[in-house]
């Protein structure tokens, strides 16, 4: 029987990352390749091609729509257009408020990705309790009491698109070397997948937060 539970559990770690990468591509490739579905159904020699053909077919036009559009907004004439829109979104009502926060997150993912880099340690959400966070700002905020403070974000495991936002004393953030891919991998692994140099990181968290 042990050897079996070892064969099984060495099987279940084999297939799970090969079987979850290709659930989230066919994912994206299926959700994505049926935008255009409707369209390529209109012409007669594109309808009778096989679905998975067509679904490939839907998702190329989706990447070559999107290059278009970053290529339209490089120019004079494009950037002037999306200025445009820019301002017409913002002053709508309803639609500025959910188009005002998008296009922050849409700016700090793809274009200040420096405000990303750092992947912290600080004690969360209470002394005694360490966690991993980021960075999301380089500008500290003064604190009524004198101190700074930076906005840290801390994501669930294994799910990091959710997660709370502190406002940390700088004091009592540790910032490491490593880098926000593996820090991403460490909160989705639940802690299995961890740097070598973790625990030093962790020591130093304590020492600074005098824990």
């Amino acid at each position: 029987m042990g050897a079996l539970r070892k064969y099984f559990l060495t099987g279940v770690a084999t297939i799970l990352p090969i079987g979850l990468t290709v659930f989230i591509f066919w994912f994206l490739i299926s959700r994505l390749g049926g935008i255009f579905e409707p369209l390529l159904e209109q012409h007669v020699w594109l309808r009778q091609m096989p679905r998975w053909l067509s679904t490939l077919a839907g998702f190329v036009l989706v990447l070559i729509v999107v290059l278009a559009v970053g290529a339209l907004s490089s120019g004079i004439i494009g950037r002037w257009f999306l200025g445009w829109l820019d301002r017409l979104f913002r002053r709508l009502p309803f639609v500025k408020g959910v188009y005002s926060s998008a296009s922050q997150l849409a700016d700090a993912v793809f274009v200040k990705k420096s405000s990303f880099s750092k992947t912290v340690i600080a004690e969360y959400p209470r002394r005694g309790v360490l966690a991993v966070g980021f960075l999301t700002t380089d500008d500290p905020v003064l604190l009524n009491d004198g101190r700074k403070a930076v906005f840290v974000y801390f994501p669930t495991t294994p799910n990091p698109t959710s997660g709370w936002l502190a406002l940390v004393p700088e004091d009592d953030v540790t910032e490491t070397d490593m880098a926000p891919d593996s820090g991403l991998k460490l909160v989705v692994s639940g802690g299995v997948v961890k740097p070598e140099s973790f625990t030093g990181w962790i020591r130093q968290a304590r020492l600074e937060t005098g824990s």
